[in-house]
């Protein structure tokens, strides 16, 4: 196959579409898009295999497939496969403490009214319930949450203790459009009944009763299980 332009257009479009049809057959999808734009990648990739095919069976491009390709034709097109490496070189990979930290303190995010007006109709309770539940009573008693209320959350160690029973901040991302907006959200967990002492970006499985502190709610451990990461490492805004 010779090295044309209309090769390099095929060359591209194809690993366009293969990469699209990865992401959503793979379901890695989830880990740079939220629910309500993953839809994008699926009909990405349905269209590229259709242009594609159709790119290659067509005599339009008859004439590029007998011109040259110039450095900047090339430049440009190769270009274009960028996004495609940086996407597989994270893939795997989440946003973690660090990013947690420096979006909470580079953003000027009310978080308590955004979980307050996010988590009303949530079904399960989450980070959002309990932030939302712990900056303002009122939202407490309409989320039904209260006191010794028994919960279950499963995030990252995003700021760990200084010792095995100091408290620590579990929490999760959550997304609305995709991982470029994801902002953390955490709640405070206190082991009292149970071991800590977890470096962050740990994943674990806490179940505890809710504590009313200074400072908003506070899961006070009765168990604490290192899991691994989910597949889908996000929560995302309803």
């Amino acid at each position: 196959m010779s090295l044309s332009v209309r090769n390099i257009r095929l060359f591209v479009l194809a690993l366009w579409a293969a990469f699209l049809a990865w992401l959503w057959l793979s379901g890695q999808v989830l880990r740079y898009l939220g629910p309500r734009t993953s839809w994008v990648v699926t009909f990405g990739a349905l269209t590229l295999v259709l242009v594609t095919l159709a790119y290659a069976r067509s005599s339009a491009g008859a004439a590029d497939a007998r011109r040259g390709v110039s450095r900047a034709e090339a430049a440009g097109l190769l270009a274009m496969l960028t996004p495609i490496l940086l996407a597989l070189m994270l893939s795997g990979s989440s946003l973690g403490a660090l990013a947690a930290s420096k979006k909470l303190s580079a953003r000027g995010v009310d978080l308590a009214s955004l979980a307050e007006s996010l988590s009303k109709g949530a079904a399960d309770i989450d980070f959002l319930q309990i932030k939302a539940a712990g900056d303002n009573p009122q939202e407490g008693e309409t989320l039904g949450l209260s006191p010794g209320r028994q919960v279950n959350l499963t995030g990252f160690v995003m700021k760990a203790g200084d010792s095995p029973k100091a408290p620590f901040t579990l929490g999760r991302f959550y997304i609305t459009c995709c991982v470029a907006d994801a902002i953390p959200i955490g709640v405070t967990v206190d082991p009292t009944l149970a071991e800590g002492g977890f470096p962050a970006n740990t994943w674990l499985d806490v179940t505890g009763a809710l504590d009313n502190k200074s400072g908003g709610y506070v899961v006070d451990a009765e168990r604490i299980e290192e899991v691994p990461e989910p597949s889908n490492p996000y929560l995302a805004f309803r």
